[in-house]
């Protein structure tokens, strides 16, 4: 049995537990008593899941991908928050993209182009709470690190080593600012990762020219909503945008941004995006 096939059987037993009813009918909440996915202790842990949606349209069918991993019962007792305009100094247009938002987290995201104070006072609110509980917070950067180290900052010092910082790209890095990178590499836990964009290298290849697994995301009755807004949108950017991105171009996917989140809850196995629209696009 294979590393993400094992943790899955894990996971499930996990989610059956929650729906489990006690004997005078109500649900027992089987996130209290806690499991680990990977990495992530669901019953304590927080993920964080930072886009920078500038300039390429990778990350709008990076948040599907987060998104369905999030609506698959294995991960439903995982406490997150995702944060969109978590940009550094990158030129280019910012992809608006709300209704994405909605659709992948609900309620639970955050407006970093509109109201970044805001966004890095709530982050660091969430942060410091979770670590006060005896809990981590993973960081999944999807984008630059400036929000996450502004967020950082304002936490007591004693708590900067429990936040884990998942980064897979080194222009991320160059598109942060000096401060930001001094932040969460030195006073963090950094896990400085293998690329997404590329196959055989330790981590999954979520980006390919290949457009055979569209159907499959699409036609899935949870998340094919999900994906049909991120292929709707990036569909219509990335003719225009700064960087036009090859795999869309050539009607695939790019979810590259994914791979920190396979990282934490560990499903870094997995070759590609087939193995992914397997696990997380059942379509039943």
């Amino acid at each position: 049995m294979t590393r993400s096939k094992l943790l899955a059987a894990t996971a499930a037993t996990l989610a059956l537990a929650a729906c489990s009813t006690t004997p005078d009918g109500r649900i027992a909440n089987a996130c209290d008593s806690g499991g680990t996915i990977g990495l992530f202790d669901t019953s304590r842990d927080l993920l964080v899941a930072n886009y920078d949606s500038k300039p390429d349209v990778d990350d709008l069918q990076a948040v599907a991908g987060l998104g369905s991993v999030l609506k698959h019962p294995d991960f439903a007792c995982v406490d997150y928050v995702a944060t969109s305009g978590a940009y550094g100094s990158q030129g280019g247009e910012y992809l608006v993209a709300p209704e994405l938002f909605n659709l992948a987290f609900g309620d639970n995201w955050l407006d970093a182009h509109l109201q970044r104070g805001k966004t890095i006072d709530t982050l660091a609110a969430r942060m410091q709470a979770t670590i006060a509980e005896g809990g981590r917070v993973w960081v999944a950067e999807a984008g630059q690190s400036d929000v996450t180290a502004a967020a950082v900052e304002k936490l007591p010092k004693e708590m900067w080593t429990s936040v884990h910082v998942v980064q897979h790209s080194y222009w991320n890095e160059s598109m942060s600012s000096k401060d930001a990178m001094q932040t969460v590499v030195y006073n963090t836990r950094y896990h400085r990762i293998q690329d997404g964009n590329f196959p055989d290298n330790g981590s999954p290849a979520f980006n390919t020219k290949d457009g055979s697994h569209w159907g499959a995301l699409l036609n899935d009755p949870v998340v094919g909503p999900v994906w049909a807004e991120a292929k709707r949108l990036s569909d219509f950017h990335n003719p225009k945008a700064a960087y036009v991105n090859p795999a869309v171009a050539a009607g695939g996917l790019d979810f590259s941004d994914t791979v920190e989140i396979a990282y934490i809850f560990g499903f870094d196995d997995m070759a590609g995006v087939g193995d992914f629209v397997e696990r997380f696009a059942s379509n039943d």
